[in-house]
């Protein structure tokens, strides 16, 4: 590994080492663990504003649209008058048809960037509504979403967003499963039709537990173990992102709790992760980093994949300072 390379990899183990569970709620399976920062925080002083994906969209800050020439796994994104971090895992409803961010990314003031995207709506292809924001989707969604770029890893060959292409087969056999397990069914097999039937619980256990003061990640819990994790460099993207990660959990708790209604699932030994789970799951994730992938991001910095036992991790990088981490548990385990 480069000198740059190790420098990317030291950031995220640096951003890992020492986080600590600050507050854990827990209600019907589902656990919420708001995590503390590191002592060594990073230091985001020389970082200019920006703004969130779903907040620059609809401040008019960011234009979301297909290529002249459409294709199903990328769109075009523009940032207008300062930049933004779309984060992995959101979703844009619209255009041809409704697709999911595969990477975190960011788009400097007034750039142009080719968006790696994979679809999350297998019956429509036509000219729809501008785009929008939708939920973003859950954990467990987004480690099948990873997993082919984790045993791939981006692809040092290929230009562009085509570097981090997601399995679509395997996307739209999820949502197949989710539909099914719910009981929704819709022409187009549109992921956000289960999302729709699940809004009103979403929206009121996310009001139920509000962002603690001070957290900057956000650990999530399902069937006994911790499926996923998100962490920012400080307090202010996770206060302003919480409601739409705390949503994205509660999807993920009730399509788990469907699946073991229906004998999918085998039901869990313990209705919460054990107090180690988060020390494990950080462990794997730092022991995973000697092998990580380090190649320039789509839009401006440094993108780092590593695969470990039971955890998938990906993180973005600007201006040597680490913005974003996302920690998965592989969708099979």
């Amino acid at each position: 590994m480069d000198e740059e390379g190790r420098r990317a990899r030291d950031l995220v183990e640096a951003a890992l080492d020492g986080v600590q569970p600050l507050v854990t709620m827990s209600r019907e399976g589902l656990a919420l663990i708001a995590l503390s920062p590191p002592d060594h925080a990073s230091d985001l002083s020389g970082v200019p504003a920006f703004l969130l994906g779903e907040e620059a969209l609809a401040a008019g800050a960011l234009r979301i649209q297909e290529l002249d020439s459409p294709t199903v796994p990328t769109v075009e994104a523009g940032a207008v008058g300062q930049p933004v971090l779309l984060l992995a895992g959101d979703t844009i409803v619209g255009g041809k048809q409704n697709r999911v961010i595969n990477v975190t990314v960011w788009v400097d003031a007034d750039a142009t960037i080719q968006l790696p995207v994979t679809c999350l709506e297998h019956g429509r292809w036509n000219a729809g509504k501008r785009f929008s924001v939708g939920r973003q989707i859950d954990h467990a969604m987004r480690a099948t979403l990873v997993d082919r770029m984790a045993a791939e890893g981006p692809a040092r060959d290929v230009a562009g967003p085509g570097r981090f292409l997601a399995d679509q087969g395997a996307v739209w056999a999820e949502i197949g499963h989710r539909q099914a397990r719910s009981g929704v069914h819709s022409n187009t097999a549109a992921l956000h039709d289960v999302y729709e039937q699940e809004a009103t619980a979403a929206r009121a256990f996310a009001a139920a537990f509000p962002c603690p003061t001070g957290a900057v990640g956000l650990a999530v819990g399902v069937g006994g173990r911790l499926i996923g994790l998100d962490l920012f460099a400080d307090p202010s993207p996770l206060l302003r992102r919480w409601p739409r990660l705390v949503e994205g959990a509660v999807s993920a708790a009730l399509d788990h709790r469907r699946a073991v209604a229906m004998g999918a699932l085998p039901k869990p030994r313990q209705r919460y992760p054990d107090p180690a789970a988060l020390d494990r799951m950080l462990g794997r994730a730092r022991a995973a980093l000697a092998e990580a992938t380090v190649s320039p991001s789509v839009g401006r910095g440094t993108d780092v994949r590593f695969t470990g036992e039971r955890v998938r991790g990906a993180a973005l990088i600007v201006d040597d300072r680490l913005l974003h981490v996302e920690l998965l548990r592989p969708a099979a385990l």
